[in-house]
Parts: structure tokens; sequence; C-alpha cells
């Protein structure tokens, strides 16, 4: 069985490596603003060789590069922790080609989100390293980080104690009754869906699944959850929950479609899960950042996520 992995918790005054694994940067200007906040708060800040790449107008590098600048970060002693600077699209590509075991053996502080969920799934998959979903410096550190947003990502990467009851000032809203415990693998719902059939989706049995989107209409959200389905992943789950769903067309679809709610509901009821819905964790200002691979519990009857242990130690 597989040994699950912590690194160690972000102290004051670490280095911190920022990297492009994903997508180039919409303006350079965004990563150098994320970057002088970090500054700004005490931390050294390291770039990737390649963080500033374009290639083929939607990578952030080639495949190579974007490689090793990952690998590097990780093998680098004087880095604490690895910042991608933000999403988009390109981390599936490079997953049969990372090196797994020398990440392995340098367990440390791995954030990423959206496209980086395959990166991280990966990274659990294979090595049982916790990695943290959330907030990235090109995108929610530019300009103002959200003071809730801030709160939780600093909070989640600085503490060794478990987080406990999450608190969010919207309700999360109980979709299904009953109670759950596992390991949380938290996300978004289109790349877990392409990991599907691959060595690199999620092997946990009950674990806890906490899932997010942007941009799709209710009908696509449909076809994502039953690929899901299809390939039996909520038959190993213990229990789902739904953060936010945003930026969803109105206008394409010739045919007329539910709200995401509904379609959310339906398959709450098929799966027969406990689950929860609203969690302030998606496509926003105000989204939490969480440990990817640690110990959760969701009670849909109390409505309630609790983070039972940490995911730094």
């Amino acid at each position: 069985m597989r040994t699950v992995r912590k690194p160690p918790p972000l102290k004051r005054r670490a280095t911190i490596g920022v990297i492009s694994p994903a997508s180039p940067q919409r303006n350079d200007e965004y990563l150098h603003r994320g970057v002088r906040y970090l500054e700004s708060i005490g931390y050294r800040v390291k770039l990737g060789k390649h963080a500033l790449r374009r290639y083929n107008g939607y990578l952030a590098g080639t495949d190579d590069e974007r490689i090793e600048d990952i690998e590097s970060m990780f093998a680098d002693p004087k880095i604490h922790a690895i910042f991608c600077a933000r999403g988009g699209y390109g981390t599936s590509r490079i997953l049969q080609r990372l090196n797994y075991d020398l990440i392995a053996a340098n367990p440390k502080i791995f954030v990423g989100f959206s496209d980086l969920t395959a990166l991280q799934s990966a990274i659990f998959r294979k090595t049982g390293l916790v990695t943290f979903s959330g907030a990235m410096p090109s995108v929610d550190m530019r300009d103002e980080f959200d003071a809730y947003a801030e709160e939780s990502f600093w909070n989640i990467l600085t503490s060794t104690q478990p987080a406990g009851v999450i608190a969010q000032p919207e309700e999360i809203v109980t979709l299904r009754t009953g109670a759950a415990r596992g390991r949380l693998l938290c996300g978004n719902l289109s790349l877990f869906a392409s990991l599907c059939g691959t060595p690199f989706a999620p092997a946990e049995r009950k674990a806890l699944y906490l899932i997010e989107d942007i941009g799709e209409e209710p009908y696509k959200i449909d076809r994502l959850l039953s690929q899901m389905e299809n390939a039996g992943v909520f038959a190993k789950a213990g229990g789902i929950a739904f953060g936010q769903f945003t930026g969803i067309p109105t206008d394409r679809s010739a045919t007329p479609q539910p709200p995401v709610s509904t379609v959310i509901q339906e398959y709450v009821e098929r799966l027969g899960l406990p689950a929860l819905g609203n969690l302030l964790y998606g496509h926003q200002a105000k989204k939490l950042t969480l440990p990817f691979g640690a110990m959760a519990r969701i009670d849909g009857s109390k409505g309630t996520l609790e983070l039972l242990e940490a995911g730094t130690e």
C-alpha cells in the first residue's frame, strides 16, 4: 500500500519557486505583481527558467521546458515550496514523462489549481505526496488578494494542525444526508474526467471528491459526471461535494437546459452518497485552498466539511 507523504510547512522567509506548468501568462505583469506580493510579506521568490515562455499559443513552453522547471524546483534544496503561476492547459501532456521518484524523494509544498488537477492527481497516485489546490500568484495574488482566500491559503500552508470544520461566509448546502470519511480529492471536474482510464487517476477507495468547473454548459457538466460514473469512480467514492460552477454559457445550445444545480442534484440522488454543495472552491476570488490527499470528513446531515489532518508535518 502506498505511503502518504506530507511536506514540511512553509516557514517565514522561505524561498518559493514559481513555475508555469500549463498555459502562458495572459500578461507577464500579472506574474510580476504576484511575485511582488509574495516578496512584500517576506518570502524570497525564484522564477522557473521558463516561467514566462510561450509555445504553440496555449502552452507555457515546450513539454521538455515545463518538465525541466517542475523537476528542477523539486530537486533544488534551496526551494521550500513550489507555486504554479496559473492554470489553463498543458499538464496532461507531461504526466507520462515526469520523474516521480525525484518528486517522492524531495517532498515539498506544491500549489496549483484548475488544469493543475491533473498533475496533482498524478503526483498523489505515483508518490503519495499531499499537494495543495487553491490560490495562484498570477491569478489571485496579482492585485488585491481576497481576504478570505488569503487567510485560507496561508493557514493551510503554514500550520501542522488540522484545520477542522471549514468555515465560510456563505452557507454550505446539504444535498444528501449521511456522513463519510476519506481522503479529500479536490479539483476540476473536466480534468478528473479526462484522467479516467489512465494510470494517473486517483485510486483511493472511499475518497471524498470536491469538484468545480468553469465555462461548461449544464449538458457538458452532465457528460463529465457521467464519464466519471461510467468509469466507476463514484462507485468507489465515500462522498461528494460541489464547489462553484462559474462562467456558464447561456446561449450556446439550441435546446433548453436546466440549471446546473438540477443536473448536480440528479447525480447526487443517482450516486446515493453523502453530498454537499456551495463550497467556496472554484474559479473565483473568494476561494478555499485545500490539501489534496489529506483525510477529511463530509457530514451531509450537518452540512460540514471537516479537515481531519493537516497537509503538512
